[in-house]
């Protein structure tokens, strides 16, 4: 049995809080808009396919799960930069054909000055390892919390009329974002 509100002390408006979140949901699929393109003598007449999800406010500000993170980014400018620090470290053997004047500690310098480039190119990609890496865990973590979270997030009702939502035992409305709030803490991906 559930309790009314503690906003409005009614119960007619009032819905478990999953339900709201995947009633909020609505899945799209259609033609899009016919475009003319001019092939040789005549035209071609085309359309694409459109589809997508349409969520409202509501379902978002009540959405138990972490936000994604992307990490694409950092992988290719790890590729990128390895690459770079690769055509660096050609420098000093382009210059062994051409040694310095001075001997071999001018040489020595002469290649370590060279290699400059190479090594704080890769210094680079050690510090995106590190970022990814960090991602990674940060990611593991949230994943592993999502059941706890969840468990919290089911003993929700949200009252439509107030726009709050409160558990059946407290006696409390709260507001969507610190209801969400609450429910990040007990999955641990509150930060």
């Amino acid at each position: 049995m559930i309790e009314p509100c503690p906003g409005c002390g009614q119960l007619d408006r009032v819905q478990h809080v999953p339900a709201v979140y995947h009633g909020g949901h609505s899945f799209y699929r259609g033609q899009g808009p016919t475009v003319a393109v001019p092939a040789g003598d005549g035209v071609v007449y085309t359309s694409s396919q459109v589809s997508g999800v349409s969520v409202t406010a509501v379902a978002r500000s009540l959405d138990p799960f972490p936000p994604p993170r992307r990490s694409g980014g950092l992988l290719v400018a790890m590729i990128v930069l390895a690459l770079a620090g690769s055509c660096f470290l050609l420098l000093p053997f382009s210059a062994s054909d051409d040694p310095p004047p001075g001997g071999t500690v001018a040489k020595a310098l002469g290649y370590a000055v060279l290699s400059l480039p190479a090594f704080g190119v890769y210094l680079a990609v050690g510090v995106l390892i590190w970022l990814y890496s960090r991602r990674v865990r940060a990611h593991r973590k949230q994943r592993k919390g999502v059941p706890a979270a969840q468990q919290v997030w089911e003993q929700g009702w949200f009252c439509h009329r107030c726009g709050g939502v409160y558990f059946a035992e407290a006696a409390r409305l709260l507001t969507p974002a610190h209801f969400r709030h609450l429910v990040a803490r007990a999955g641990g991906y509150d930060r």
